[in-house]
């Protein structure tokens, strides 16, 4: 969805006006009317113009940061124009921003290699969108890294396919936005710290920021974001983010469950929900029809089976990792099962 936000610079408009004169002569009579044709002046003062480009993920506040930048443009007598990209916002998805501004913009979106700034507060949306830079440009990153689910590629052992490999370039600044907005007193006031870096670098007062900022952010919000913002505009390029920590899997899978299945409630193959459902495969249909944790030491615990299961007949349980992995009530050992 693209919205624009208009504004012309000052036009002053000049008239000059002869009045008509009547001259009567007692002899001859003479009517002489002089007309000056009306002059329409318009002035046009140039100020400053650029492009910034926001990207990140749904809910770190893309939009209310283009918003804020718009505001400034706005304030210091700038036409803006902005093209945003949010249908996925809600879902964790992808989220951009296009903001151009100047005297006059003729166009709302940029073409890759054309933006001034490129605002990301996702890592790797950073190097998704790294090409729209300018030559002469610059990238003001988060060092935060958003994995989503997709991009993990085995529950249980951690690995993700994603790029999260660090690249260095000159016109790049890594910030840990994240560290600075918890810092102030608001984890959700990332966005706010690159904003703050933003302005020093932007020929825009810094009252003009704050009031913005004001107009912008809820009452509520307000004061940790100013401090947020007070803590980017005094960031330097030497505080440098240090890389995220990398585990060969996440403290949240470290855990081992027991999956337990009460088979006089199962229904077996007539439901078979569970073995549907599972990302890990952790069930299977056994030789009496019902449903058997196989796998259960591929479970991470997510309890998708025990809220889908309508006979509340499977139970998932942390335990010890030297305790037992499984159990099934009601089912046959592997030697009957097998004869």
């Amino acid at each position: 969805m693209a919205t624009e936000t208009s504004l012309a610079p000052g036009t002053t408009g000049t008239t000059e006006t002869t009045e008509t004169t009547d001259t009567t002569d007692t002899t001859d009579t003479t009517d002489t009317t002089e007309t000056t044709e009306t002059t329409e002046t318009t002035e046009t003062t140039a100020g400053p113009s650029g492009s910034v480009m926001l990207v990140g993920v749904g809910g770190q506040g893309v939009i209310l940061a283009s918003s804020i930048i718009a505001d400034v443009c706005l304030s210091n007598g700038l036409e803006v124009k902005e093209a945003e990209v949010h249908g996925m916002s809600q879902r964790g998805g992808a989220v951009s921003s296009q903001v151009r501004f100047g005297a006059e913009v003729r166009s709302t979106l940029m073409e890759p290699g054309t933006a001034d700034f490129v605002l990301a507060l996702e890592w790797a949306e950073a190097m998704r969108w790294f090409d729209f830079l300018a030559p002469q440009g610059m990238l003001i990153t988060s060092s935060q890294q958003i994995i989503p689910p997709a991009a993990l590629s085995d529950h249980l052992t951690g690995r993700f396919d994603y790029p999260l490999d660090r690249w260095s370039d000159p016109r790049a600044l890594v910030v840990d936005a994240l560290g600075l907005a918890v810092e102030a007193g608001n984890v959700r006031a990332a966005a706010t710290v690159l904003l703050g870096v933003l302005s020093t670098r932007m020929p825009f007062a810094a009252k003009c920021w704050y009031e913005a900022l004001e107009r912008r952010v809820p009452s509520k919000a307000w004061q940790a974001n100013e401090r947020a913002f007070g803590l980017g505009r005094v960031w330097s390029p030497q505080d440098v983010a240090s890389p995220a920590a990398r585990t060969a899997r996440p403290a949240e899978l470290l855990a081992r469950f027991a999956v337990d299945v009460e088979a006089s409630w199962c229904k077996g193959a007539a439901c078979s929900i569970c073995v549907d459902v599972c990302p890990e495969r952790v069930f299977a249909m056994g030789l009496e029809s019902v449903a058997v944790p196989v796998g259960a030491d591929r479970c991470t615990g997510c309890n998708l089976c025990t809220k889908l299961c309508p006979d509340f007949a499977i139970e998932v349980t942390a335990i010890d990792a030297r305790g037992p992995l499984a159990s099934v009530a009601g089912a046959r050992s592997e030697e009957d099962r097998h004869g």
